[in-house]
């Protein structure tokens, strides 16, 4: 079976850079596709210059989202070679060695559908989560609550490590996904522009039957938003997360109307306090 490795750019040309540097010298790898999300910089021009027979670079004519670049990756995959596996990758991964992906692809049986490994974060091991219910993600809303309860969500390393364990979504940072599946489930859900895709991906796996893995005898390195915060603001981050948010519980967790109604208070609320305060931060650095 064919491997395939996705990577999604936007303005990021050095990442993408070092990451093509990783891993196109792996021989377990058939084609590296970059998708460049309709950058506003140089990073494009520059992109072109790695294409070559084991490296495709597509062009997004608009920004569509994170969702959207993987799409069009993930399709190009499976137009060229049909059943495959596909790793999704964001740019600031490190991956420590080819032996490692061939670990993860042989993590699949015919009831797999995504296996991941354990990723290294600056501020520990992410290692996959349960999806979580409208009332879970009102209580993940809320300061004070979203630490705590946010671990009783998560799966441990005690859990994962040097286990083959099955999860229910994992992160979106670094993953491999067959082919077949991903087409069968509609791809990736446009809609949302950032966040969330995890979820929605969890949950349309389980309509169909199949699973999610993680494979704790193998890790990468995550240099966790490094990529988004080039681009992005705090306060346009925390806009984009809810809006994921209430957009995922309203459509495929059925959130009731009062569930609808706190979310939408709640991140009016807290987006209104996080503009106040990075104006105020903004005032300090002036003054």
């Amino acid at each position: 079976m064919k491997t395939g490795f996705v990577m999604v750019n936007y303005n990021d040309y050095e990442n993408v850079k070092k990451m093509v540097e990783m891993v196109s010298s792996y021989s377990i790898i058939d084609t590296i596709v970059i998708v460049d999300n309709c950058s506003t910089d140089d990073s494009l021009s520059k992109i072109k210059k790695l294409e070559n027979e084991k490296i495709v670079i597509l062009e997004n004519a608009h920004n569509g989202g994170y969702g959207a670049g993987l799409n069009r990756g993930a399709k190009y995959l499976v137009e060229q070679y049909g059943d495959c596996i596909i790793i999704m990758s964001n740019t600031d991964i490190v991956i420590y060695s080819e032996k490692d992906i061939q670990t993860l692809i042989e993590t699949f049986d015919d009831k797999t559908a995504v296996v991941a490994p354990m990723i290294r974060e600056h501020t520990g091991y992410n290692c996959g989560w349960k999806v979580p219910s409208p009332w879970q993600d009102i209580l993940l809303s809320l300061p004070g609550v979203y630490k705590k309860y946010q671990r009783k969500m998560h799966y441990t390393v005690e859990q994962v490590k040097h286990n083959i364990v099955e999860v229910e979504a994992v992160s979106g940072s670094f993953f491999l996904i067959k082919g077949k599946d991903l087409e069968t489930v509609g791809y990736f859900d446009e809609n949302m522009f950032l966040y969330y895709e995890e979820n929605v991906l969890a949950k349309k796996l389980q309509q169909i039957h199949q699973k999610t893995v993680i494979n704790g005898n193998v890790e990468v390195f995550h240099n966790h938003s490094v990529t988004i915060d080039q681009v992005h603001t705090s306060v346009q981050k925390y806009k984009n997360l809810k809006r994921s948010q209430y957009y995922f519980q309203s459509k495929y967790n059925h959130a009731g109307i009062l569930n609808q109604i706190l979310m939408k208070i709640l991140f009016t609320f807290f987006a209104f306090c996080l503009k106040i305060r990075a104006t105020v931060n903004r005032d300090k650095k002036v003054i």
